[in-house]
């Protein structure tokens, strides 16, 4: 697929998902995959917080696919200007709705409607592993533009190498679509090492990563909520908050988070 087919396809799974999305935030959960996503939301949620607690009150930040918008609310509860920006008009309908005083734009990562040196902080939770290397190298250089001087820019991707072994499943998973002429998702597979060099290329001047959540938490809660919380509490138990700094962890880790600065 194309460039611009890849995202189109990804800001459709986005308007069939938004009911989950809402629910999942909402605590209405009825699929399994509910439980993983929220817990390593919140492991990610305490870096967030740390990066936003560096920033002076009243910093403007963008929240790139702000989604149902709860991620959004949260940073604009912690005295920040935010403004949300999200492709889906399924999520936006929800973000605005659950919302109504924060800032939502409609609009895509590789092009966005903000002048240069605008943000302070621009983070995207979840979001550049649904676009391909080629859009993800285009917002790259976008979130440069709008960035002041200083600024910085978080975001997380999904590992390749990650212990959940997605990323063979998701091929042999593909193949079977492809037998029933199935469309199936894309998914940008990625590794520390090429995101560090990626953002360099784009003119970023540090580039610091780290792994988050063990990724096998998500095999277990495939055997259900019990199973998931107890193998949880195992994790914690020998990992702590689940912060990989260092290989070979950083690259097995449920997410891989980005911090880098212009």
């Amino acid at each position: 697929m194309k460039t611009d087919e890849i995202r189109d396809l990804a800001i459709k799974r986005h308007d069939l998902d938004a009911n989950f999305f809402q629910d999942a935030y909402n605590d209405i959960i009825s699929v399994n995959k509910g439980y993983p996503f929220k817990y390593g939301r919140s492991l990610v949620l305490k870096d967030i917080s740390e990066v936003l607690a560096s920033l002076p009150k009243g910093a403007k930040v963008l929240d790139i696919g702000s989604g149902t918008g709860h991620l959004t609310h949260f940073i604009s509860s912690q005295g920040f200007q935010v403004t949300g920006l999200e492709p889906s008009e399924n999520m936006l309908e929800f973000a605005k709705k659950n919302f109504p005083d924060i800032r939502f734009v409609q609009g895509i990562s590789s092009s966005m409607p903000f002048e240069n040196d605008t943000f302070d902080l621009v983070l995207a939770f979840e979001v550049f592993r649904y676009l391909d290397k080629k859009e993800n190298e285009k917002t790259f250089t976008e979130v440069r533009r709008i960035l002041k001087n200083d600024g910085k820019f978080f975001f997380t991707q999904v590992n390749k190498y990650a212990g959940d072994f997605y990323y063979p499943f998701y091929y042999i998973k593909k193949i079977f679509y492809n037998l029933f002429n199935k469309t199936y998702h894309y998914c940008f597979f990625t590794t520390p090492g090429q995101q560090e060099t990626l953002l360099k290329n784009s003119g970023f001047s540090r580039v610091n990563t780290f792994g988050r959540m063990a990724s096998t938490i998500r095999i277990a809660y495939k055997f259900g909520k019990t199973a998931g919380d107890m193998y949880v509490r195992l994790m914690e138990k020998i990992y702590g908050q689940q912060k990989f700094t260092s290989q070979p962890l950083k690259s097995l880790a449920g997410h891989l988070v980005v911090l880098a600065t212009k």
